[in-house]
């Protein structure tokens, strides 16, 4: 294969590759059905993925986002964000083509992933032609499986990237192997995921140092070929440029910002607030996500046990070794690679700081897929030297076993893909069905003649009151609001959270909206009198009677385990409650019940006194 990818790679791509057309069509079926599933009823998005939406229509207005969404970055007076908007630029388009509703945003993420599921089996035609593109359809089809419809139709930015995490690894080892054509892919997959979750910082950033020491290398090897120093130096041209275009945004935001978004990440990541966990769990962390058969049971939890880990890792190693003798330079190289994501990996680990979210290790199983990849292709090599002096009906025997299991393997993990799709669910069900009962009064009483605070023409500040859920469904009524064509903002407490221009004081609006959560909030503005109420939600009888049985059982957990101080918490923080990392298992579960049966809700409007 030559470094212009005018000889093998090229004469594969001059033609169409009828196994690449099947297995990207079969990807996209799963993708489909999950839409389907998802197209109702209606989903109204909260918190992270409100401000996700915002951002999203706001990128072909004046005044388009420039990084990315806020994060447990920086302090409250300074929160910081993940470093850029790339995701939301590239979800713009096909959330517009798709109608710019709430299941636009969820077919535009899918969309992304489709992309991204046909670029990683592009590249893989390209190394190896069709037996690397089975066997690399094979490992794309186990970790779409392992996703599954809910991470893979959710515009989060912990979720967005895992895909482009897998097309990144692949561009890199693609480059490493001389096929420059995927440098520009890298710079993209590269970016995404940089700039859309700071966990791939340290991981992205050194490969792609890394990658910029081979291209040196490379351009070294080639300078006295003309031609061949011409067409390298495009491609890095070329990618360059695209690079420095996609990183504009939040290098702009950093000179002409009143708070530098990058500096805040410097100060954030160079002096943490809190302590890293180590390295000893990171590299227990790492060794509980090198467990394959977690990809089969759907299990991406932080904890677990590491003697599997430990086994995967040894068997990889020993095939690592295995590949070096048998001179495969391309699983050489994908080795190499596997092997340095996995220093990063540990050191990333280690570097994790505050509670383990599963999130915060997702790109962990595209490494995990890859390493059983080269370890398949190394023993497909070592049974095919060790079988070249036999015959040709044993040889296309063997090889017809090791096919139909590549074949079994993808088959199957995209049947359990699709089935799963049939069932998919829109995040945050519960919260989401209490603005599917609030919203459409809101807005249809707001749109009236007369509505306090002059309706479409006015200007709102949306606030709420919540001890439940530390805001997600009020940032969820303001993205509802902003959709329905209202002019509506919060609080300056929140300015550093928000996208420009929607963040206000009270005396700028013309009215407020107010979310009340709980049965105290929801009197308090009852008994307002120029408050007038929108609507109105509440559990069943029953399930508030169970509420009330199970913050009794918490109350009494939390004592018996030594936290008293938690009692209070319950009831004006429920979810920062269930966060705290001391609090005993079963007083955790009791307050994660309460947190899926809810609370009473209702919004209400009230003209401010500048109306």
């Amino acid at each position: 294969m030559t470094s212009d990818g005018d000889g093998p790679a090229a004469a594969r791509d001059a033609k169409i590759s009828w196994p690449l057309v099947a297995l990207a069509v079969a990807c996209v079926v799963p993708f489909v059905v999950a839409l389907v599933a998802l197209a109702h009823p209606t989903w109204y998005p909260t918190l992270d993925l409100a401000q996700t939406e915002l951002r999203v229509r706001d990128v072909f207005t004046s005044d388009p986002p420039l990084i990315g969404l806020p994060g447990r970055i920086g302090s409250l007076g300074q929160q910081g964000s993940h470093p850029g908007p790339l995701s939301f630029w590239a979800l713009a388009p096909l959330y517009r083509l798709y109608g710019a509703s709430t299941w636009a945003m969820q077919a535009a993420t899918a969309t992304l992933n489709v992309i991204a599921a046909f670029l990683a089996l592009w590249m893989a035609r390209r190394r190896g032609g069709t037996p690397i593109l089975l066997g690399v359809g094979a490992a794309l089809a186990v970790l779409l499986a392992f996703y599954g419809p809910n991470i893979l139709t959710e515009a989060w930015n912990p979720y967005l990237p895992v895909m482009w995490w897998f097309v990144f690894l692949m561009s890199v080892w693609s480059v490493w192997c001389d096929d420059f054509v995927a440098l520009p892919v890298l710079v993209f997959a590269g970016t995404f995921c940089l700039q859309t979750h700071i966990s791939y910082a340290g991981l992205a950033s050194v490969l792609i140092g890394l990658t910029l020491v081979w291209l040196a290398w490379s351009l070294r090897k080639r300078w006295s070929d003309r031609a061949a120093r011409r067409s390298l130096l495009a491609w890095i041209g070329a990618s360059a440029i695209f690079g420095v275009i996609l990183w504009l945004p939040p290098v702009i935001q950093q000179i002409t910002g009143e708070n530098g978004n990058l500096h805040i990440l410097y100060g954030h990541f160079t002096d943490p607030p809190e302590q890293a966990v180590g390295l000893g769990v990171g590299i227990r962390i790492l060794l509980v996500h090198l467990n394959p058969w977690r990809l089969v049971s759907h299990d991406d939890a932080m904890t677990g046990a590491i003697l599997p880990g430990v086994l995967f890792g040894l068997a990889w190693a020993a095939s690592a070794v295995g590949a070096w003798r048998l001179r495969a330079t391309a699983l050489v190289r994908l080795n190499l690679l596997l092997g340095i994501a996995l220093v990063l990996a540990l050191i990333s680990a280690s570097r994790i700081f505050g509670f383990l979210w599963f999130y915060l290790a997702l790109w962990s199983w595209s490494i995990t897929v890859l390493m059983l990849l080269a370890m398949g292709w190394t023993v497909a090599l070592a049974l095919g030297r060790r079988t070249a002096g036999r015959s040709e009906q044993s040889r296309r025997t063997l090889a017809t076993a090791g096919w139909t299991v590549v074949a079994a393997v993808t088959i199957v993990a995209l049947g359990f893909f699709t089935y799963d799709s049939a069932e998919a669910q829109v995040p945050d069900y519960r919260l989401s069905e209490t603005l599917r009962v609030l919203v459409p009064p809101t807005v249809h009483k707001l749109e009236a003649p007369g509505a306090p605070g002059g309706g479409k023409h006015g200007k709102y500040l949306v606030t709420w009151t919540d001890p439940i859920s530390i805001g997600s469904p009020g940032f969820g009524l303001l993205d509802a609001l902003d959709r329905a064509g209202f002019d509506v903002g919060v609080g300056p407490e929140f300015k550093s959270a928000m996208t420009h221009g929607r963040s206000f004081f009270r005396s700028d609006a013309t009215g407020e909206v107010h979310l009340a959560i709980g049965p105290r909030a929801v009197e308090e503005w009852r008994a307002k009198p120029a408050a007038r109420e929108l609507a109105f939600e509440q559990p069943s009888a029953k399930d508030r009677a169970e509420y009330q049985r199970l913050r009794r059982r918490a109350i009494r957990e939390l004592r018996a385990a030594g936290f008293p101080k938690l009692v209070p918490v319950i009831d004006d923080s429920l979810f920062m409650a269930s966060i705290q990392t001391r609090i005993p298992d079963d007083a955790r579960r009791t307050i994660e019940k309460m947190l899926a049966i809810g609370q009473p809700a209702a919004v209400f409007v009230e003209a401010t006194k500048g109306t």
